[in-house]
C-alpha cells in the first residue's frame, strides 16, 4: 500500500490490542499510541502504522473474500458410427485454502520474546520451579532491521483456480477393448510463492554492510509472506487401452507423455507445490528465475492395471464329477497386477551459505542457483554419478572445486557480485522407476451369506532396485551421488503380506 511505503502498517482483528507484543512492535519503530500515524522516523522510514481492522478498513478476517465465474463445458460426437466418438470440454475449477497457510500467522504479531536474568545468591537460584521469572514484563525490544515477520499473507488473497481443456477420440476396437487418444491442457492461475517482501536489491556490498534505509522496510527484518501470481501450464498427450471384464481378464493400460512448467517450485524442492508454495523464493525481483519443470511430473508415464481369473476349476479343465472339489479348491482365484515405468523427476542443483546477488537472501538460509557451464547430463549416469557436477560451479569465484562450500557474498568471505546464479530449474532428471505390484486372492463360500477371503500381495514382486534422487548441493562432497534406493513413489523394497478375511 502506497500509503505505507518504507514503513508498512501491521493489522490486527479488532478488540485483540491486547495480544500484540510491545516489543516486537517497538523494534519496527511503531507508531505510539496504536492507532496513530504519527511518531518520530527511523533509518529514513516513518513510524509504523499499528491498525484494528477496521482503522485499516479490512474485515475482520484480515482479507478479501473473491468471487470468481467457474463455468463447465462439455461435447460429445459421432461423426461416422457408434465405434468412434470425438469428447472435448473446458472447466475452470478452483483449490480453496486449507488450514496450514493460516496457521503461518502464528508467527507474526504476537512474537513475543520474554527474558529473564536468573541469579543466584547463597546457593539459591532466584528462579526456581514454580516460579519461572523475575519482575518485570521481561518483554524485550530487538535491535531495528532484526524482527522476524513468519508469514504474511495478502490481503486480497485469492484461491488459485485452473483452466482445464481437453481433447480425445474414442474408438471401439472390437473383442470389448477401446481405445482413447487425448490431448489435456491445463493453465493455473494465482499459485502461491513465497517472496521475503524485505530483499535488498542487487548489490556487490555484504547485505550485512548495507544500511537499513537500502531495505523496501528498513526497520523489518525478514518479512516472509504467502502471495499470489505464480503460475503453471501443463500438456499431456495420453493413449489408453481399456478391456472390459471377458474370458476372465480386465485390463487398463496408460501412457502420458506431459510437460509442467512452473515458477513457485524453488531450488531443491522435489514434489509438487503446495498450498504454501514450494520453496520459500530465492529472488522476490524476478519470480521467472524459478519457471521450470515441476518435478514430481514426470515426462513418461506408462501404468498397466489388470484384474485375471485363473482359468483353472469351475469346469474349465475338469469333468464333471470333479467339478464342486475344483471349483472350491483351485477355481476363482484371481490374480491382479499393477505394472509402472516412468521416467525420473526433474531436479535442481544448488547451494547454500552464500549470497552471491548481495539481496541478503542467501544470508537468510534460502537455498541459491549455481552457474552452470557445461552439460549435467552423462551418457551412462550411475550411482556413483549420476549427472555431471562439474556443469555447475559456484556463481564469480574462478577456480572453486565441485563439492567444496560456495561463500560468494557470504561477510566473512567474499564480495557479491551483485546477481543470482543463472542455472534455472529442473535441469538434471533422475532416476525412473520400474515397479511391479501383484496380488492373488480367492473367496471360499462356507454359507450362503458367509464367505472367507484369502490373499497374498506383494509390492515390487521382482525386487527391482529403483534409485532415490542423487545429491543436488554442488558444495557437498557426494553431489552427483546416489546413496540410497527410492523408499516410496511406488519404487521401495519387496514387500509381501498373506491375510485372510470372514466376510458375512
Amino acid at each position: 500500500d502506497e500509503r505505507y511505503a518504507k514503513s508498512g502498517a501491521v493489522i490486527y482483528p479488532d478488540g485483540s490490542a491486547s495480544l500484540l507484543a510491545t516489543g516486537f512492535l517497538a523494534s519496527a519503530n511503531a507508531c505510539t499510541p496504536y492507532g496513530s500515524t504519527t511518531g518520530p522516523s527511523l533509518n529514513g522510514a516513518p513510524c509504523m502504522p499499528v491498525l484494528s481492522a477496521s482503522q485499516a478498513g479490512l474485515p475482520e478476517s484480515l482479507r478479501t473474500a473473491p468471487r470468481r465465474f467457474m463455468p463447465r463445458f462439455g461435447f460429445a460426437y459421432r461423426p461416422f458410427d457408434n465405434k468412434t466418438v470425438f469428447r472435448g470440454g473446458f472447466s475452470v475449477y478452483n483449490t480453496e485454502v486449507l488450514g496450514s497457510i493460516y496457521y503461518a500467522l502464528t508467527g507474526t504479531l504476537q512474537s513475543a520474546t520474554y527474558e529473564y536474568n536468573n541469579s543466584i545468591t547463597g546457593g539459591v537460584p532466584a528462579i526456581q520451579w514454580p516460579n519461572v521469572k523475575t519482575g518485570g514484563s521481561g518483554v524485550t525490544v530487538p535491535p531495528n532491521g532484526t524482527d522476524y515477520f513468519g508469514t504474511a499473507n495478502q490481503i486480497n488473497y485469492k484461491d488459485p483456480y485452473s483452466e482445464q481443456w481437453n481433447f480425445s477420440i474414442d474408438r471401439d476396437l472390437g473383442f470389448d477393448t477401446g481405445l482413447r487418444v487425448s490431448y489435456i491442457g491445463m493453465a493455473t492461475r494465482d499459485l502461491v510463492w513465497a517472496p521475503n517482501l524485505n530483499q535488498s536489491f542487487y548489490s556487490t556490498t555484504d547485505y550485512v554492510k548495507q544500511p537499513l534505509s537500502s531495505r523496501p522496510f528498513p526497520n523489518w527484518g525478514v518479512i516472509n509472506t504467502r502471495a499470489n501470481g505464480a503460475n503453471a501450464f501443463y500438456n499431456a498427450l495420453q493413449i489408453e487401452v481399456n478391456h472390459r471384464y471377458k474370458a476372465g481378464l480386465t485390463l487398463n493400460s496408460a501412457y502420458t507423455f506431459a510437460k509442467n512448467l512452473a515458477d513457485n517450485e524453488g531450488y531443491d524442492n522435489n514434489e509438487f507445490a503446495g498450498e504454501n508454495a514450494g520453496e520459500r523464493t530465492m529472488d522476490a525481483l524476478n519470480l521467472k528465475h524459478e519457471y521450470g519443470p515441476v518435478s514430481a511430473t514426470r515426462r513418461n508415464r506408462w501404468i498397466t492395471s489388470a484384474i485375471y481369473e485363473l482359468p483353472v476349476g469351475r469346469g474349465r479343465q475338469f469333468g464333471s464329477t470333479m467339478n464342486r472339489f475344483a471349483d472350491a479348491i483351485v477355481g476363482g482365484w484371481q490374480l491382479s497386477s499393477i505394472f509402472l515405468w516412468q521416467s525420473g523427476p526433474f531436479l535442481t542443483p544448488y547451494f547454500s551459505g552464500g549470497d552471491p546477488s548481495g539481496t541478503g537472501s542467501g544470508i537468510i538460509g534460502r537455498n541459491q542457483a549455481p552457474d552452470i557451464i557445461g552439460n549435467p547430463s552423462l551418457s551412462n549416469p550411475s550411482a556413483a554419478a549420476w549427472f555431471n557436477a562439474a556443469a555447475f560451479t559456484c556463481p564469480g569465484t574462478p577456480g572453486w572445486q565441485v563439492g567444496t562450500p560456495c561463500l560468494i557474498g557470504n561477510p566473512k568471505y567474499a564480495n557479491p557480485i551483485g546477481r543470482f546464479g543463472n542455472s534455472g530449474i529442473g535441469n538434471v532428471v533422475g532416476p525412473g522407476t520400474i515397479n511391479l505390484n501383484s496380488g492373488l486372492s480367492k473367496r471360499f463360500a462356507i454359507t450362503e451369506h458367509v464367505k472367507i477371503k484369502v490373499e497374498g500381495s506383494f509390492t515390487n514382486v521382482l525386487n527391482h532396485l529403483n534409485l532415490a534422487n542423487p545429491v543436488l548441493a554442488i558444495d557437498s562432497s557426494s553431489v552427483g551421488q546416489i546413496t540410497s534406493a527410492r523408499p516410496a513413489d511406488f519404487g521401495g523394497n519387496r514387500t509381501g503380506q498373506v491375510g485372510a478375511r470372514v466376510e458375512f
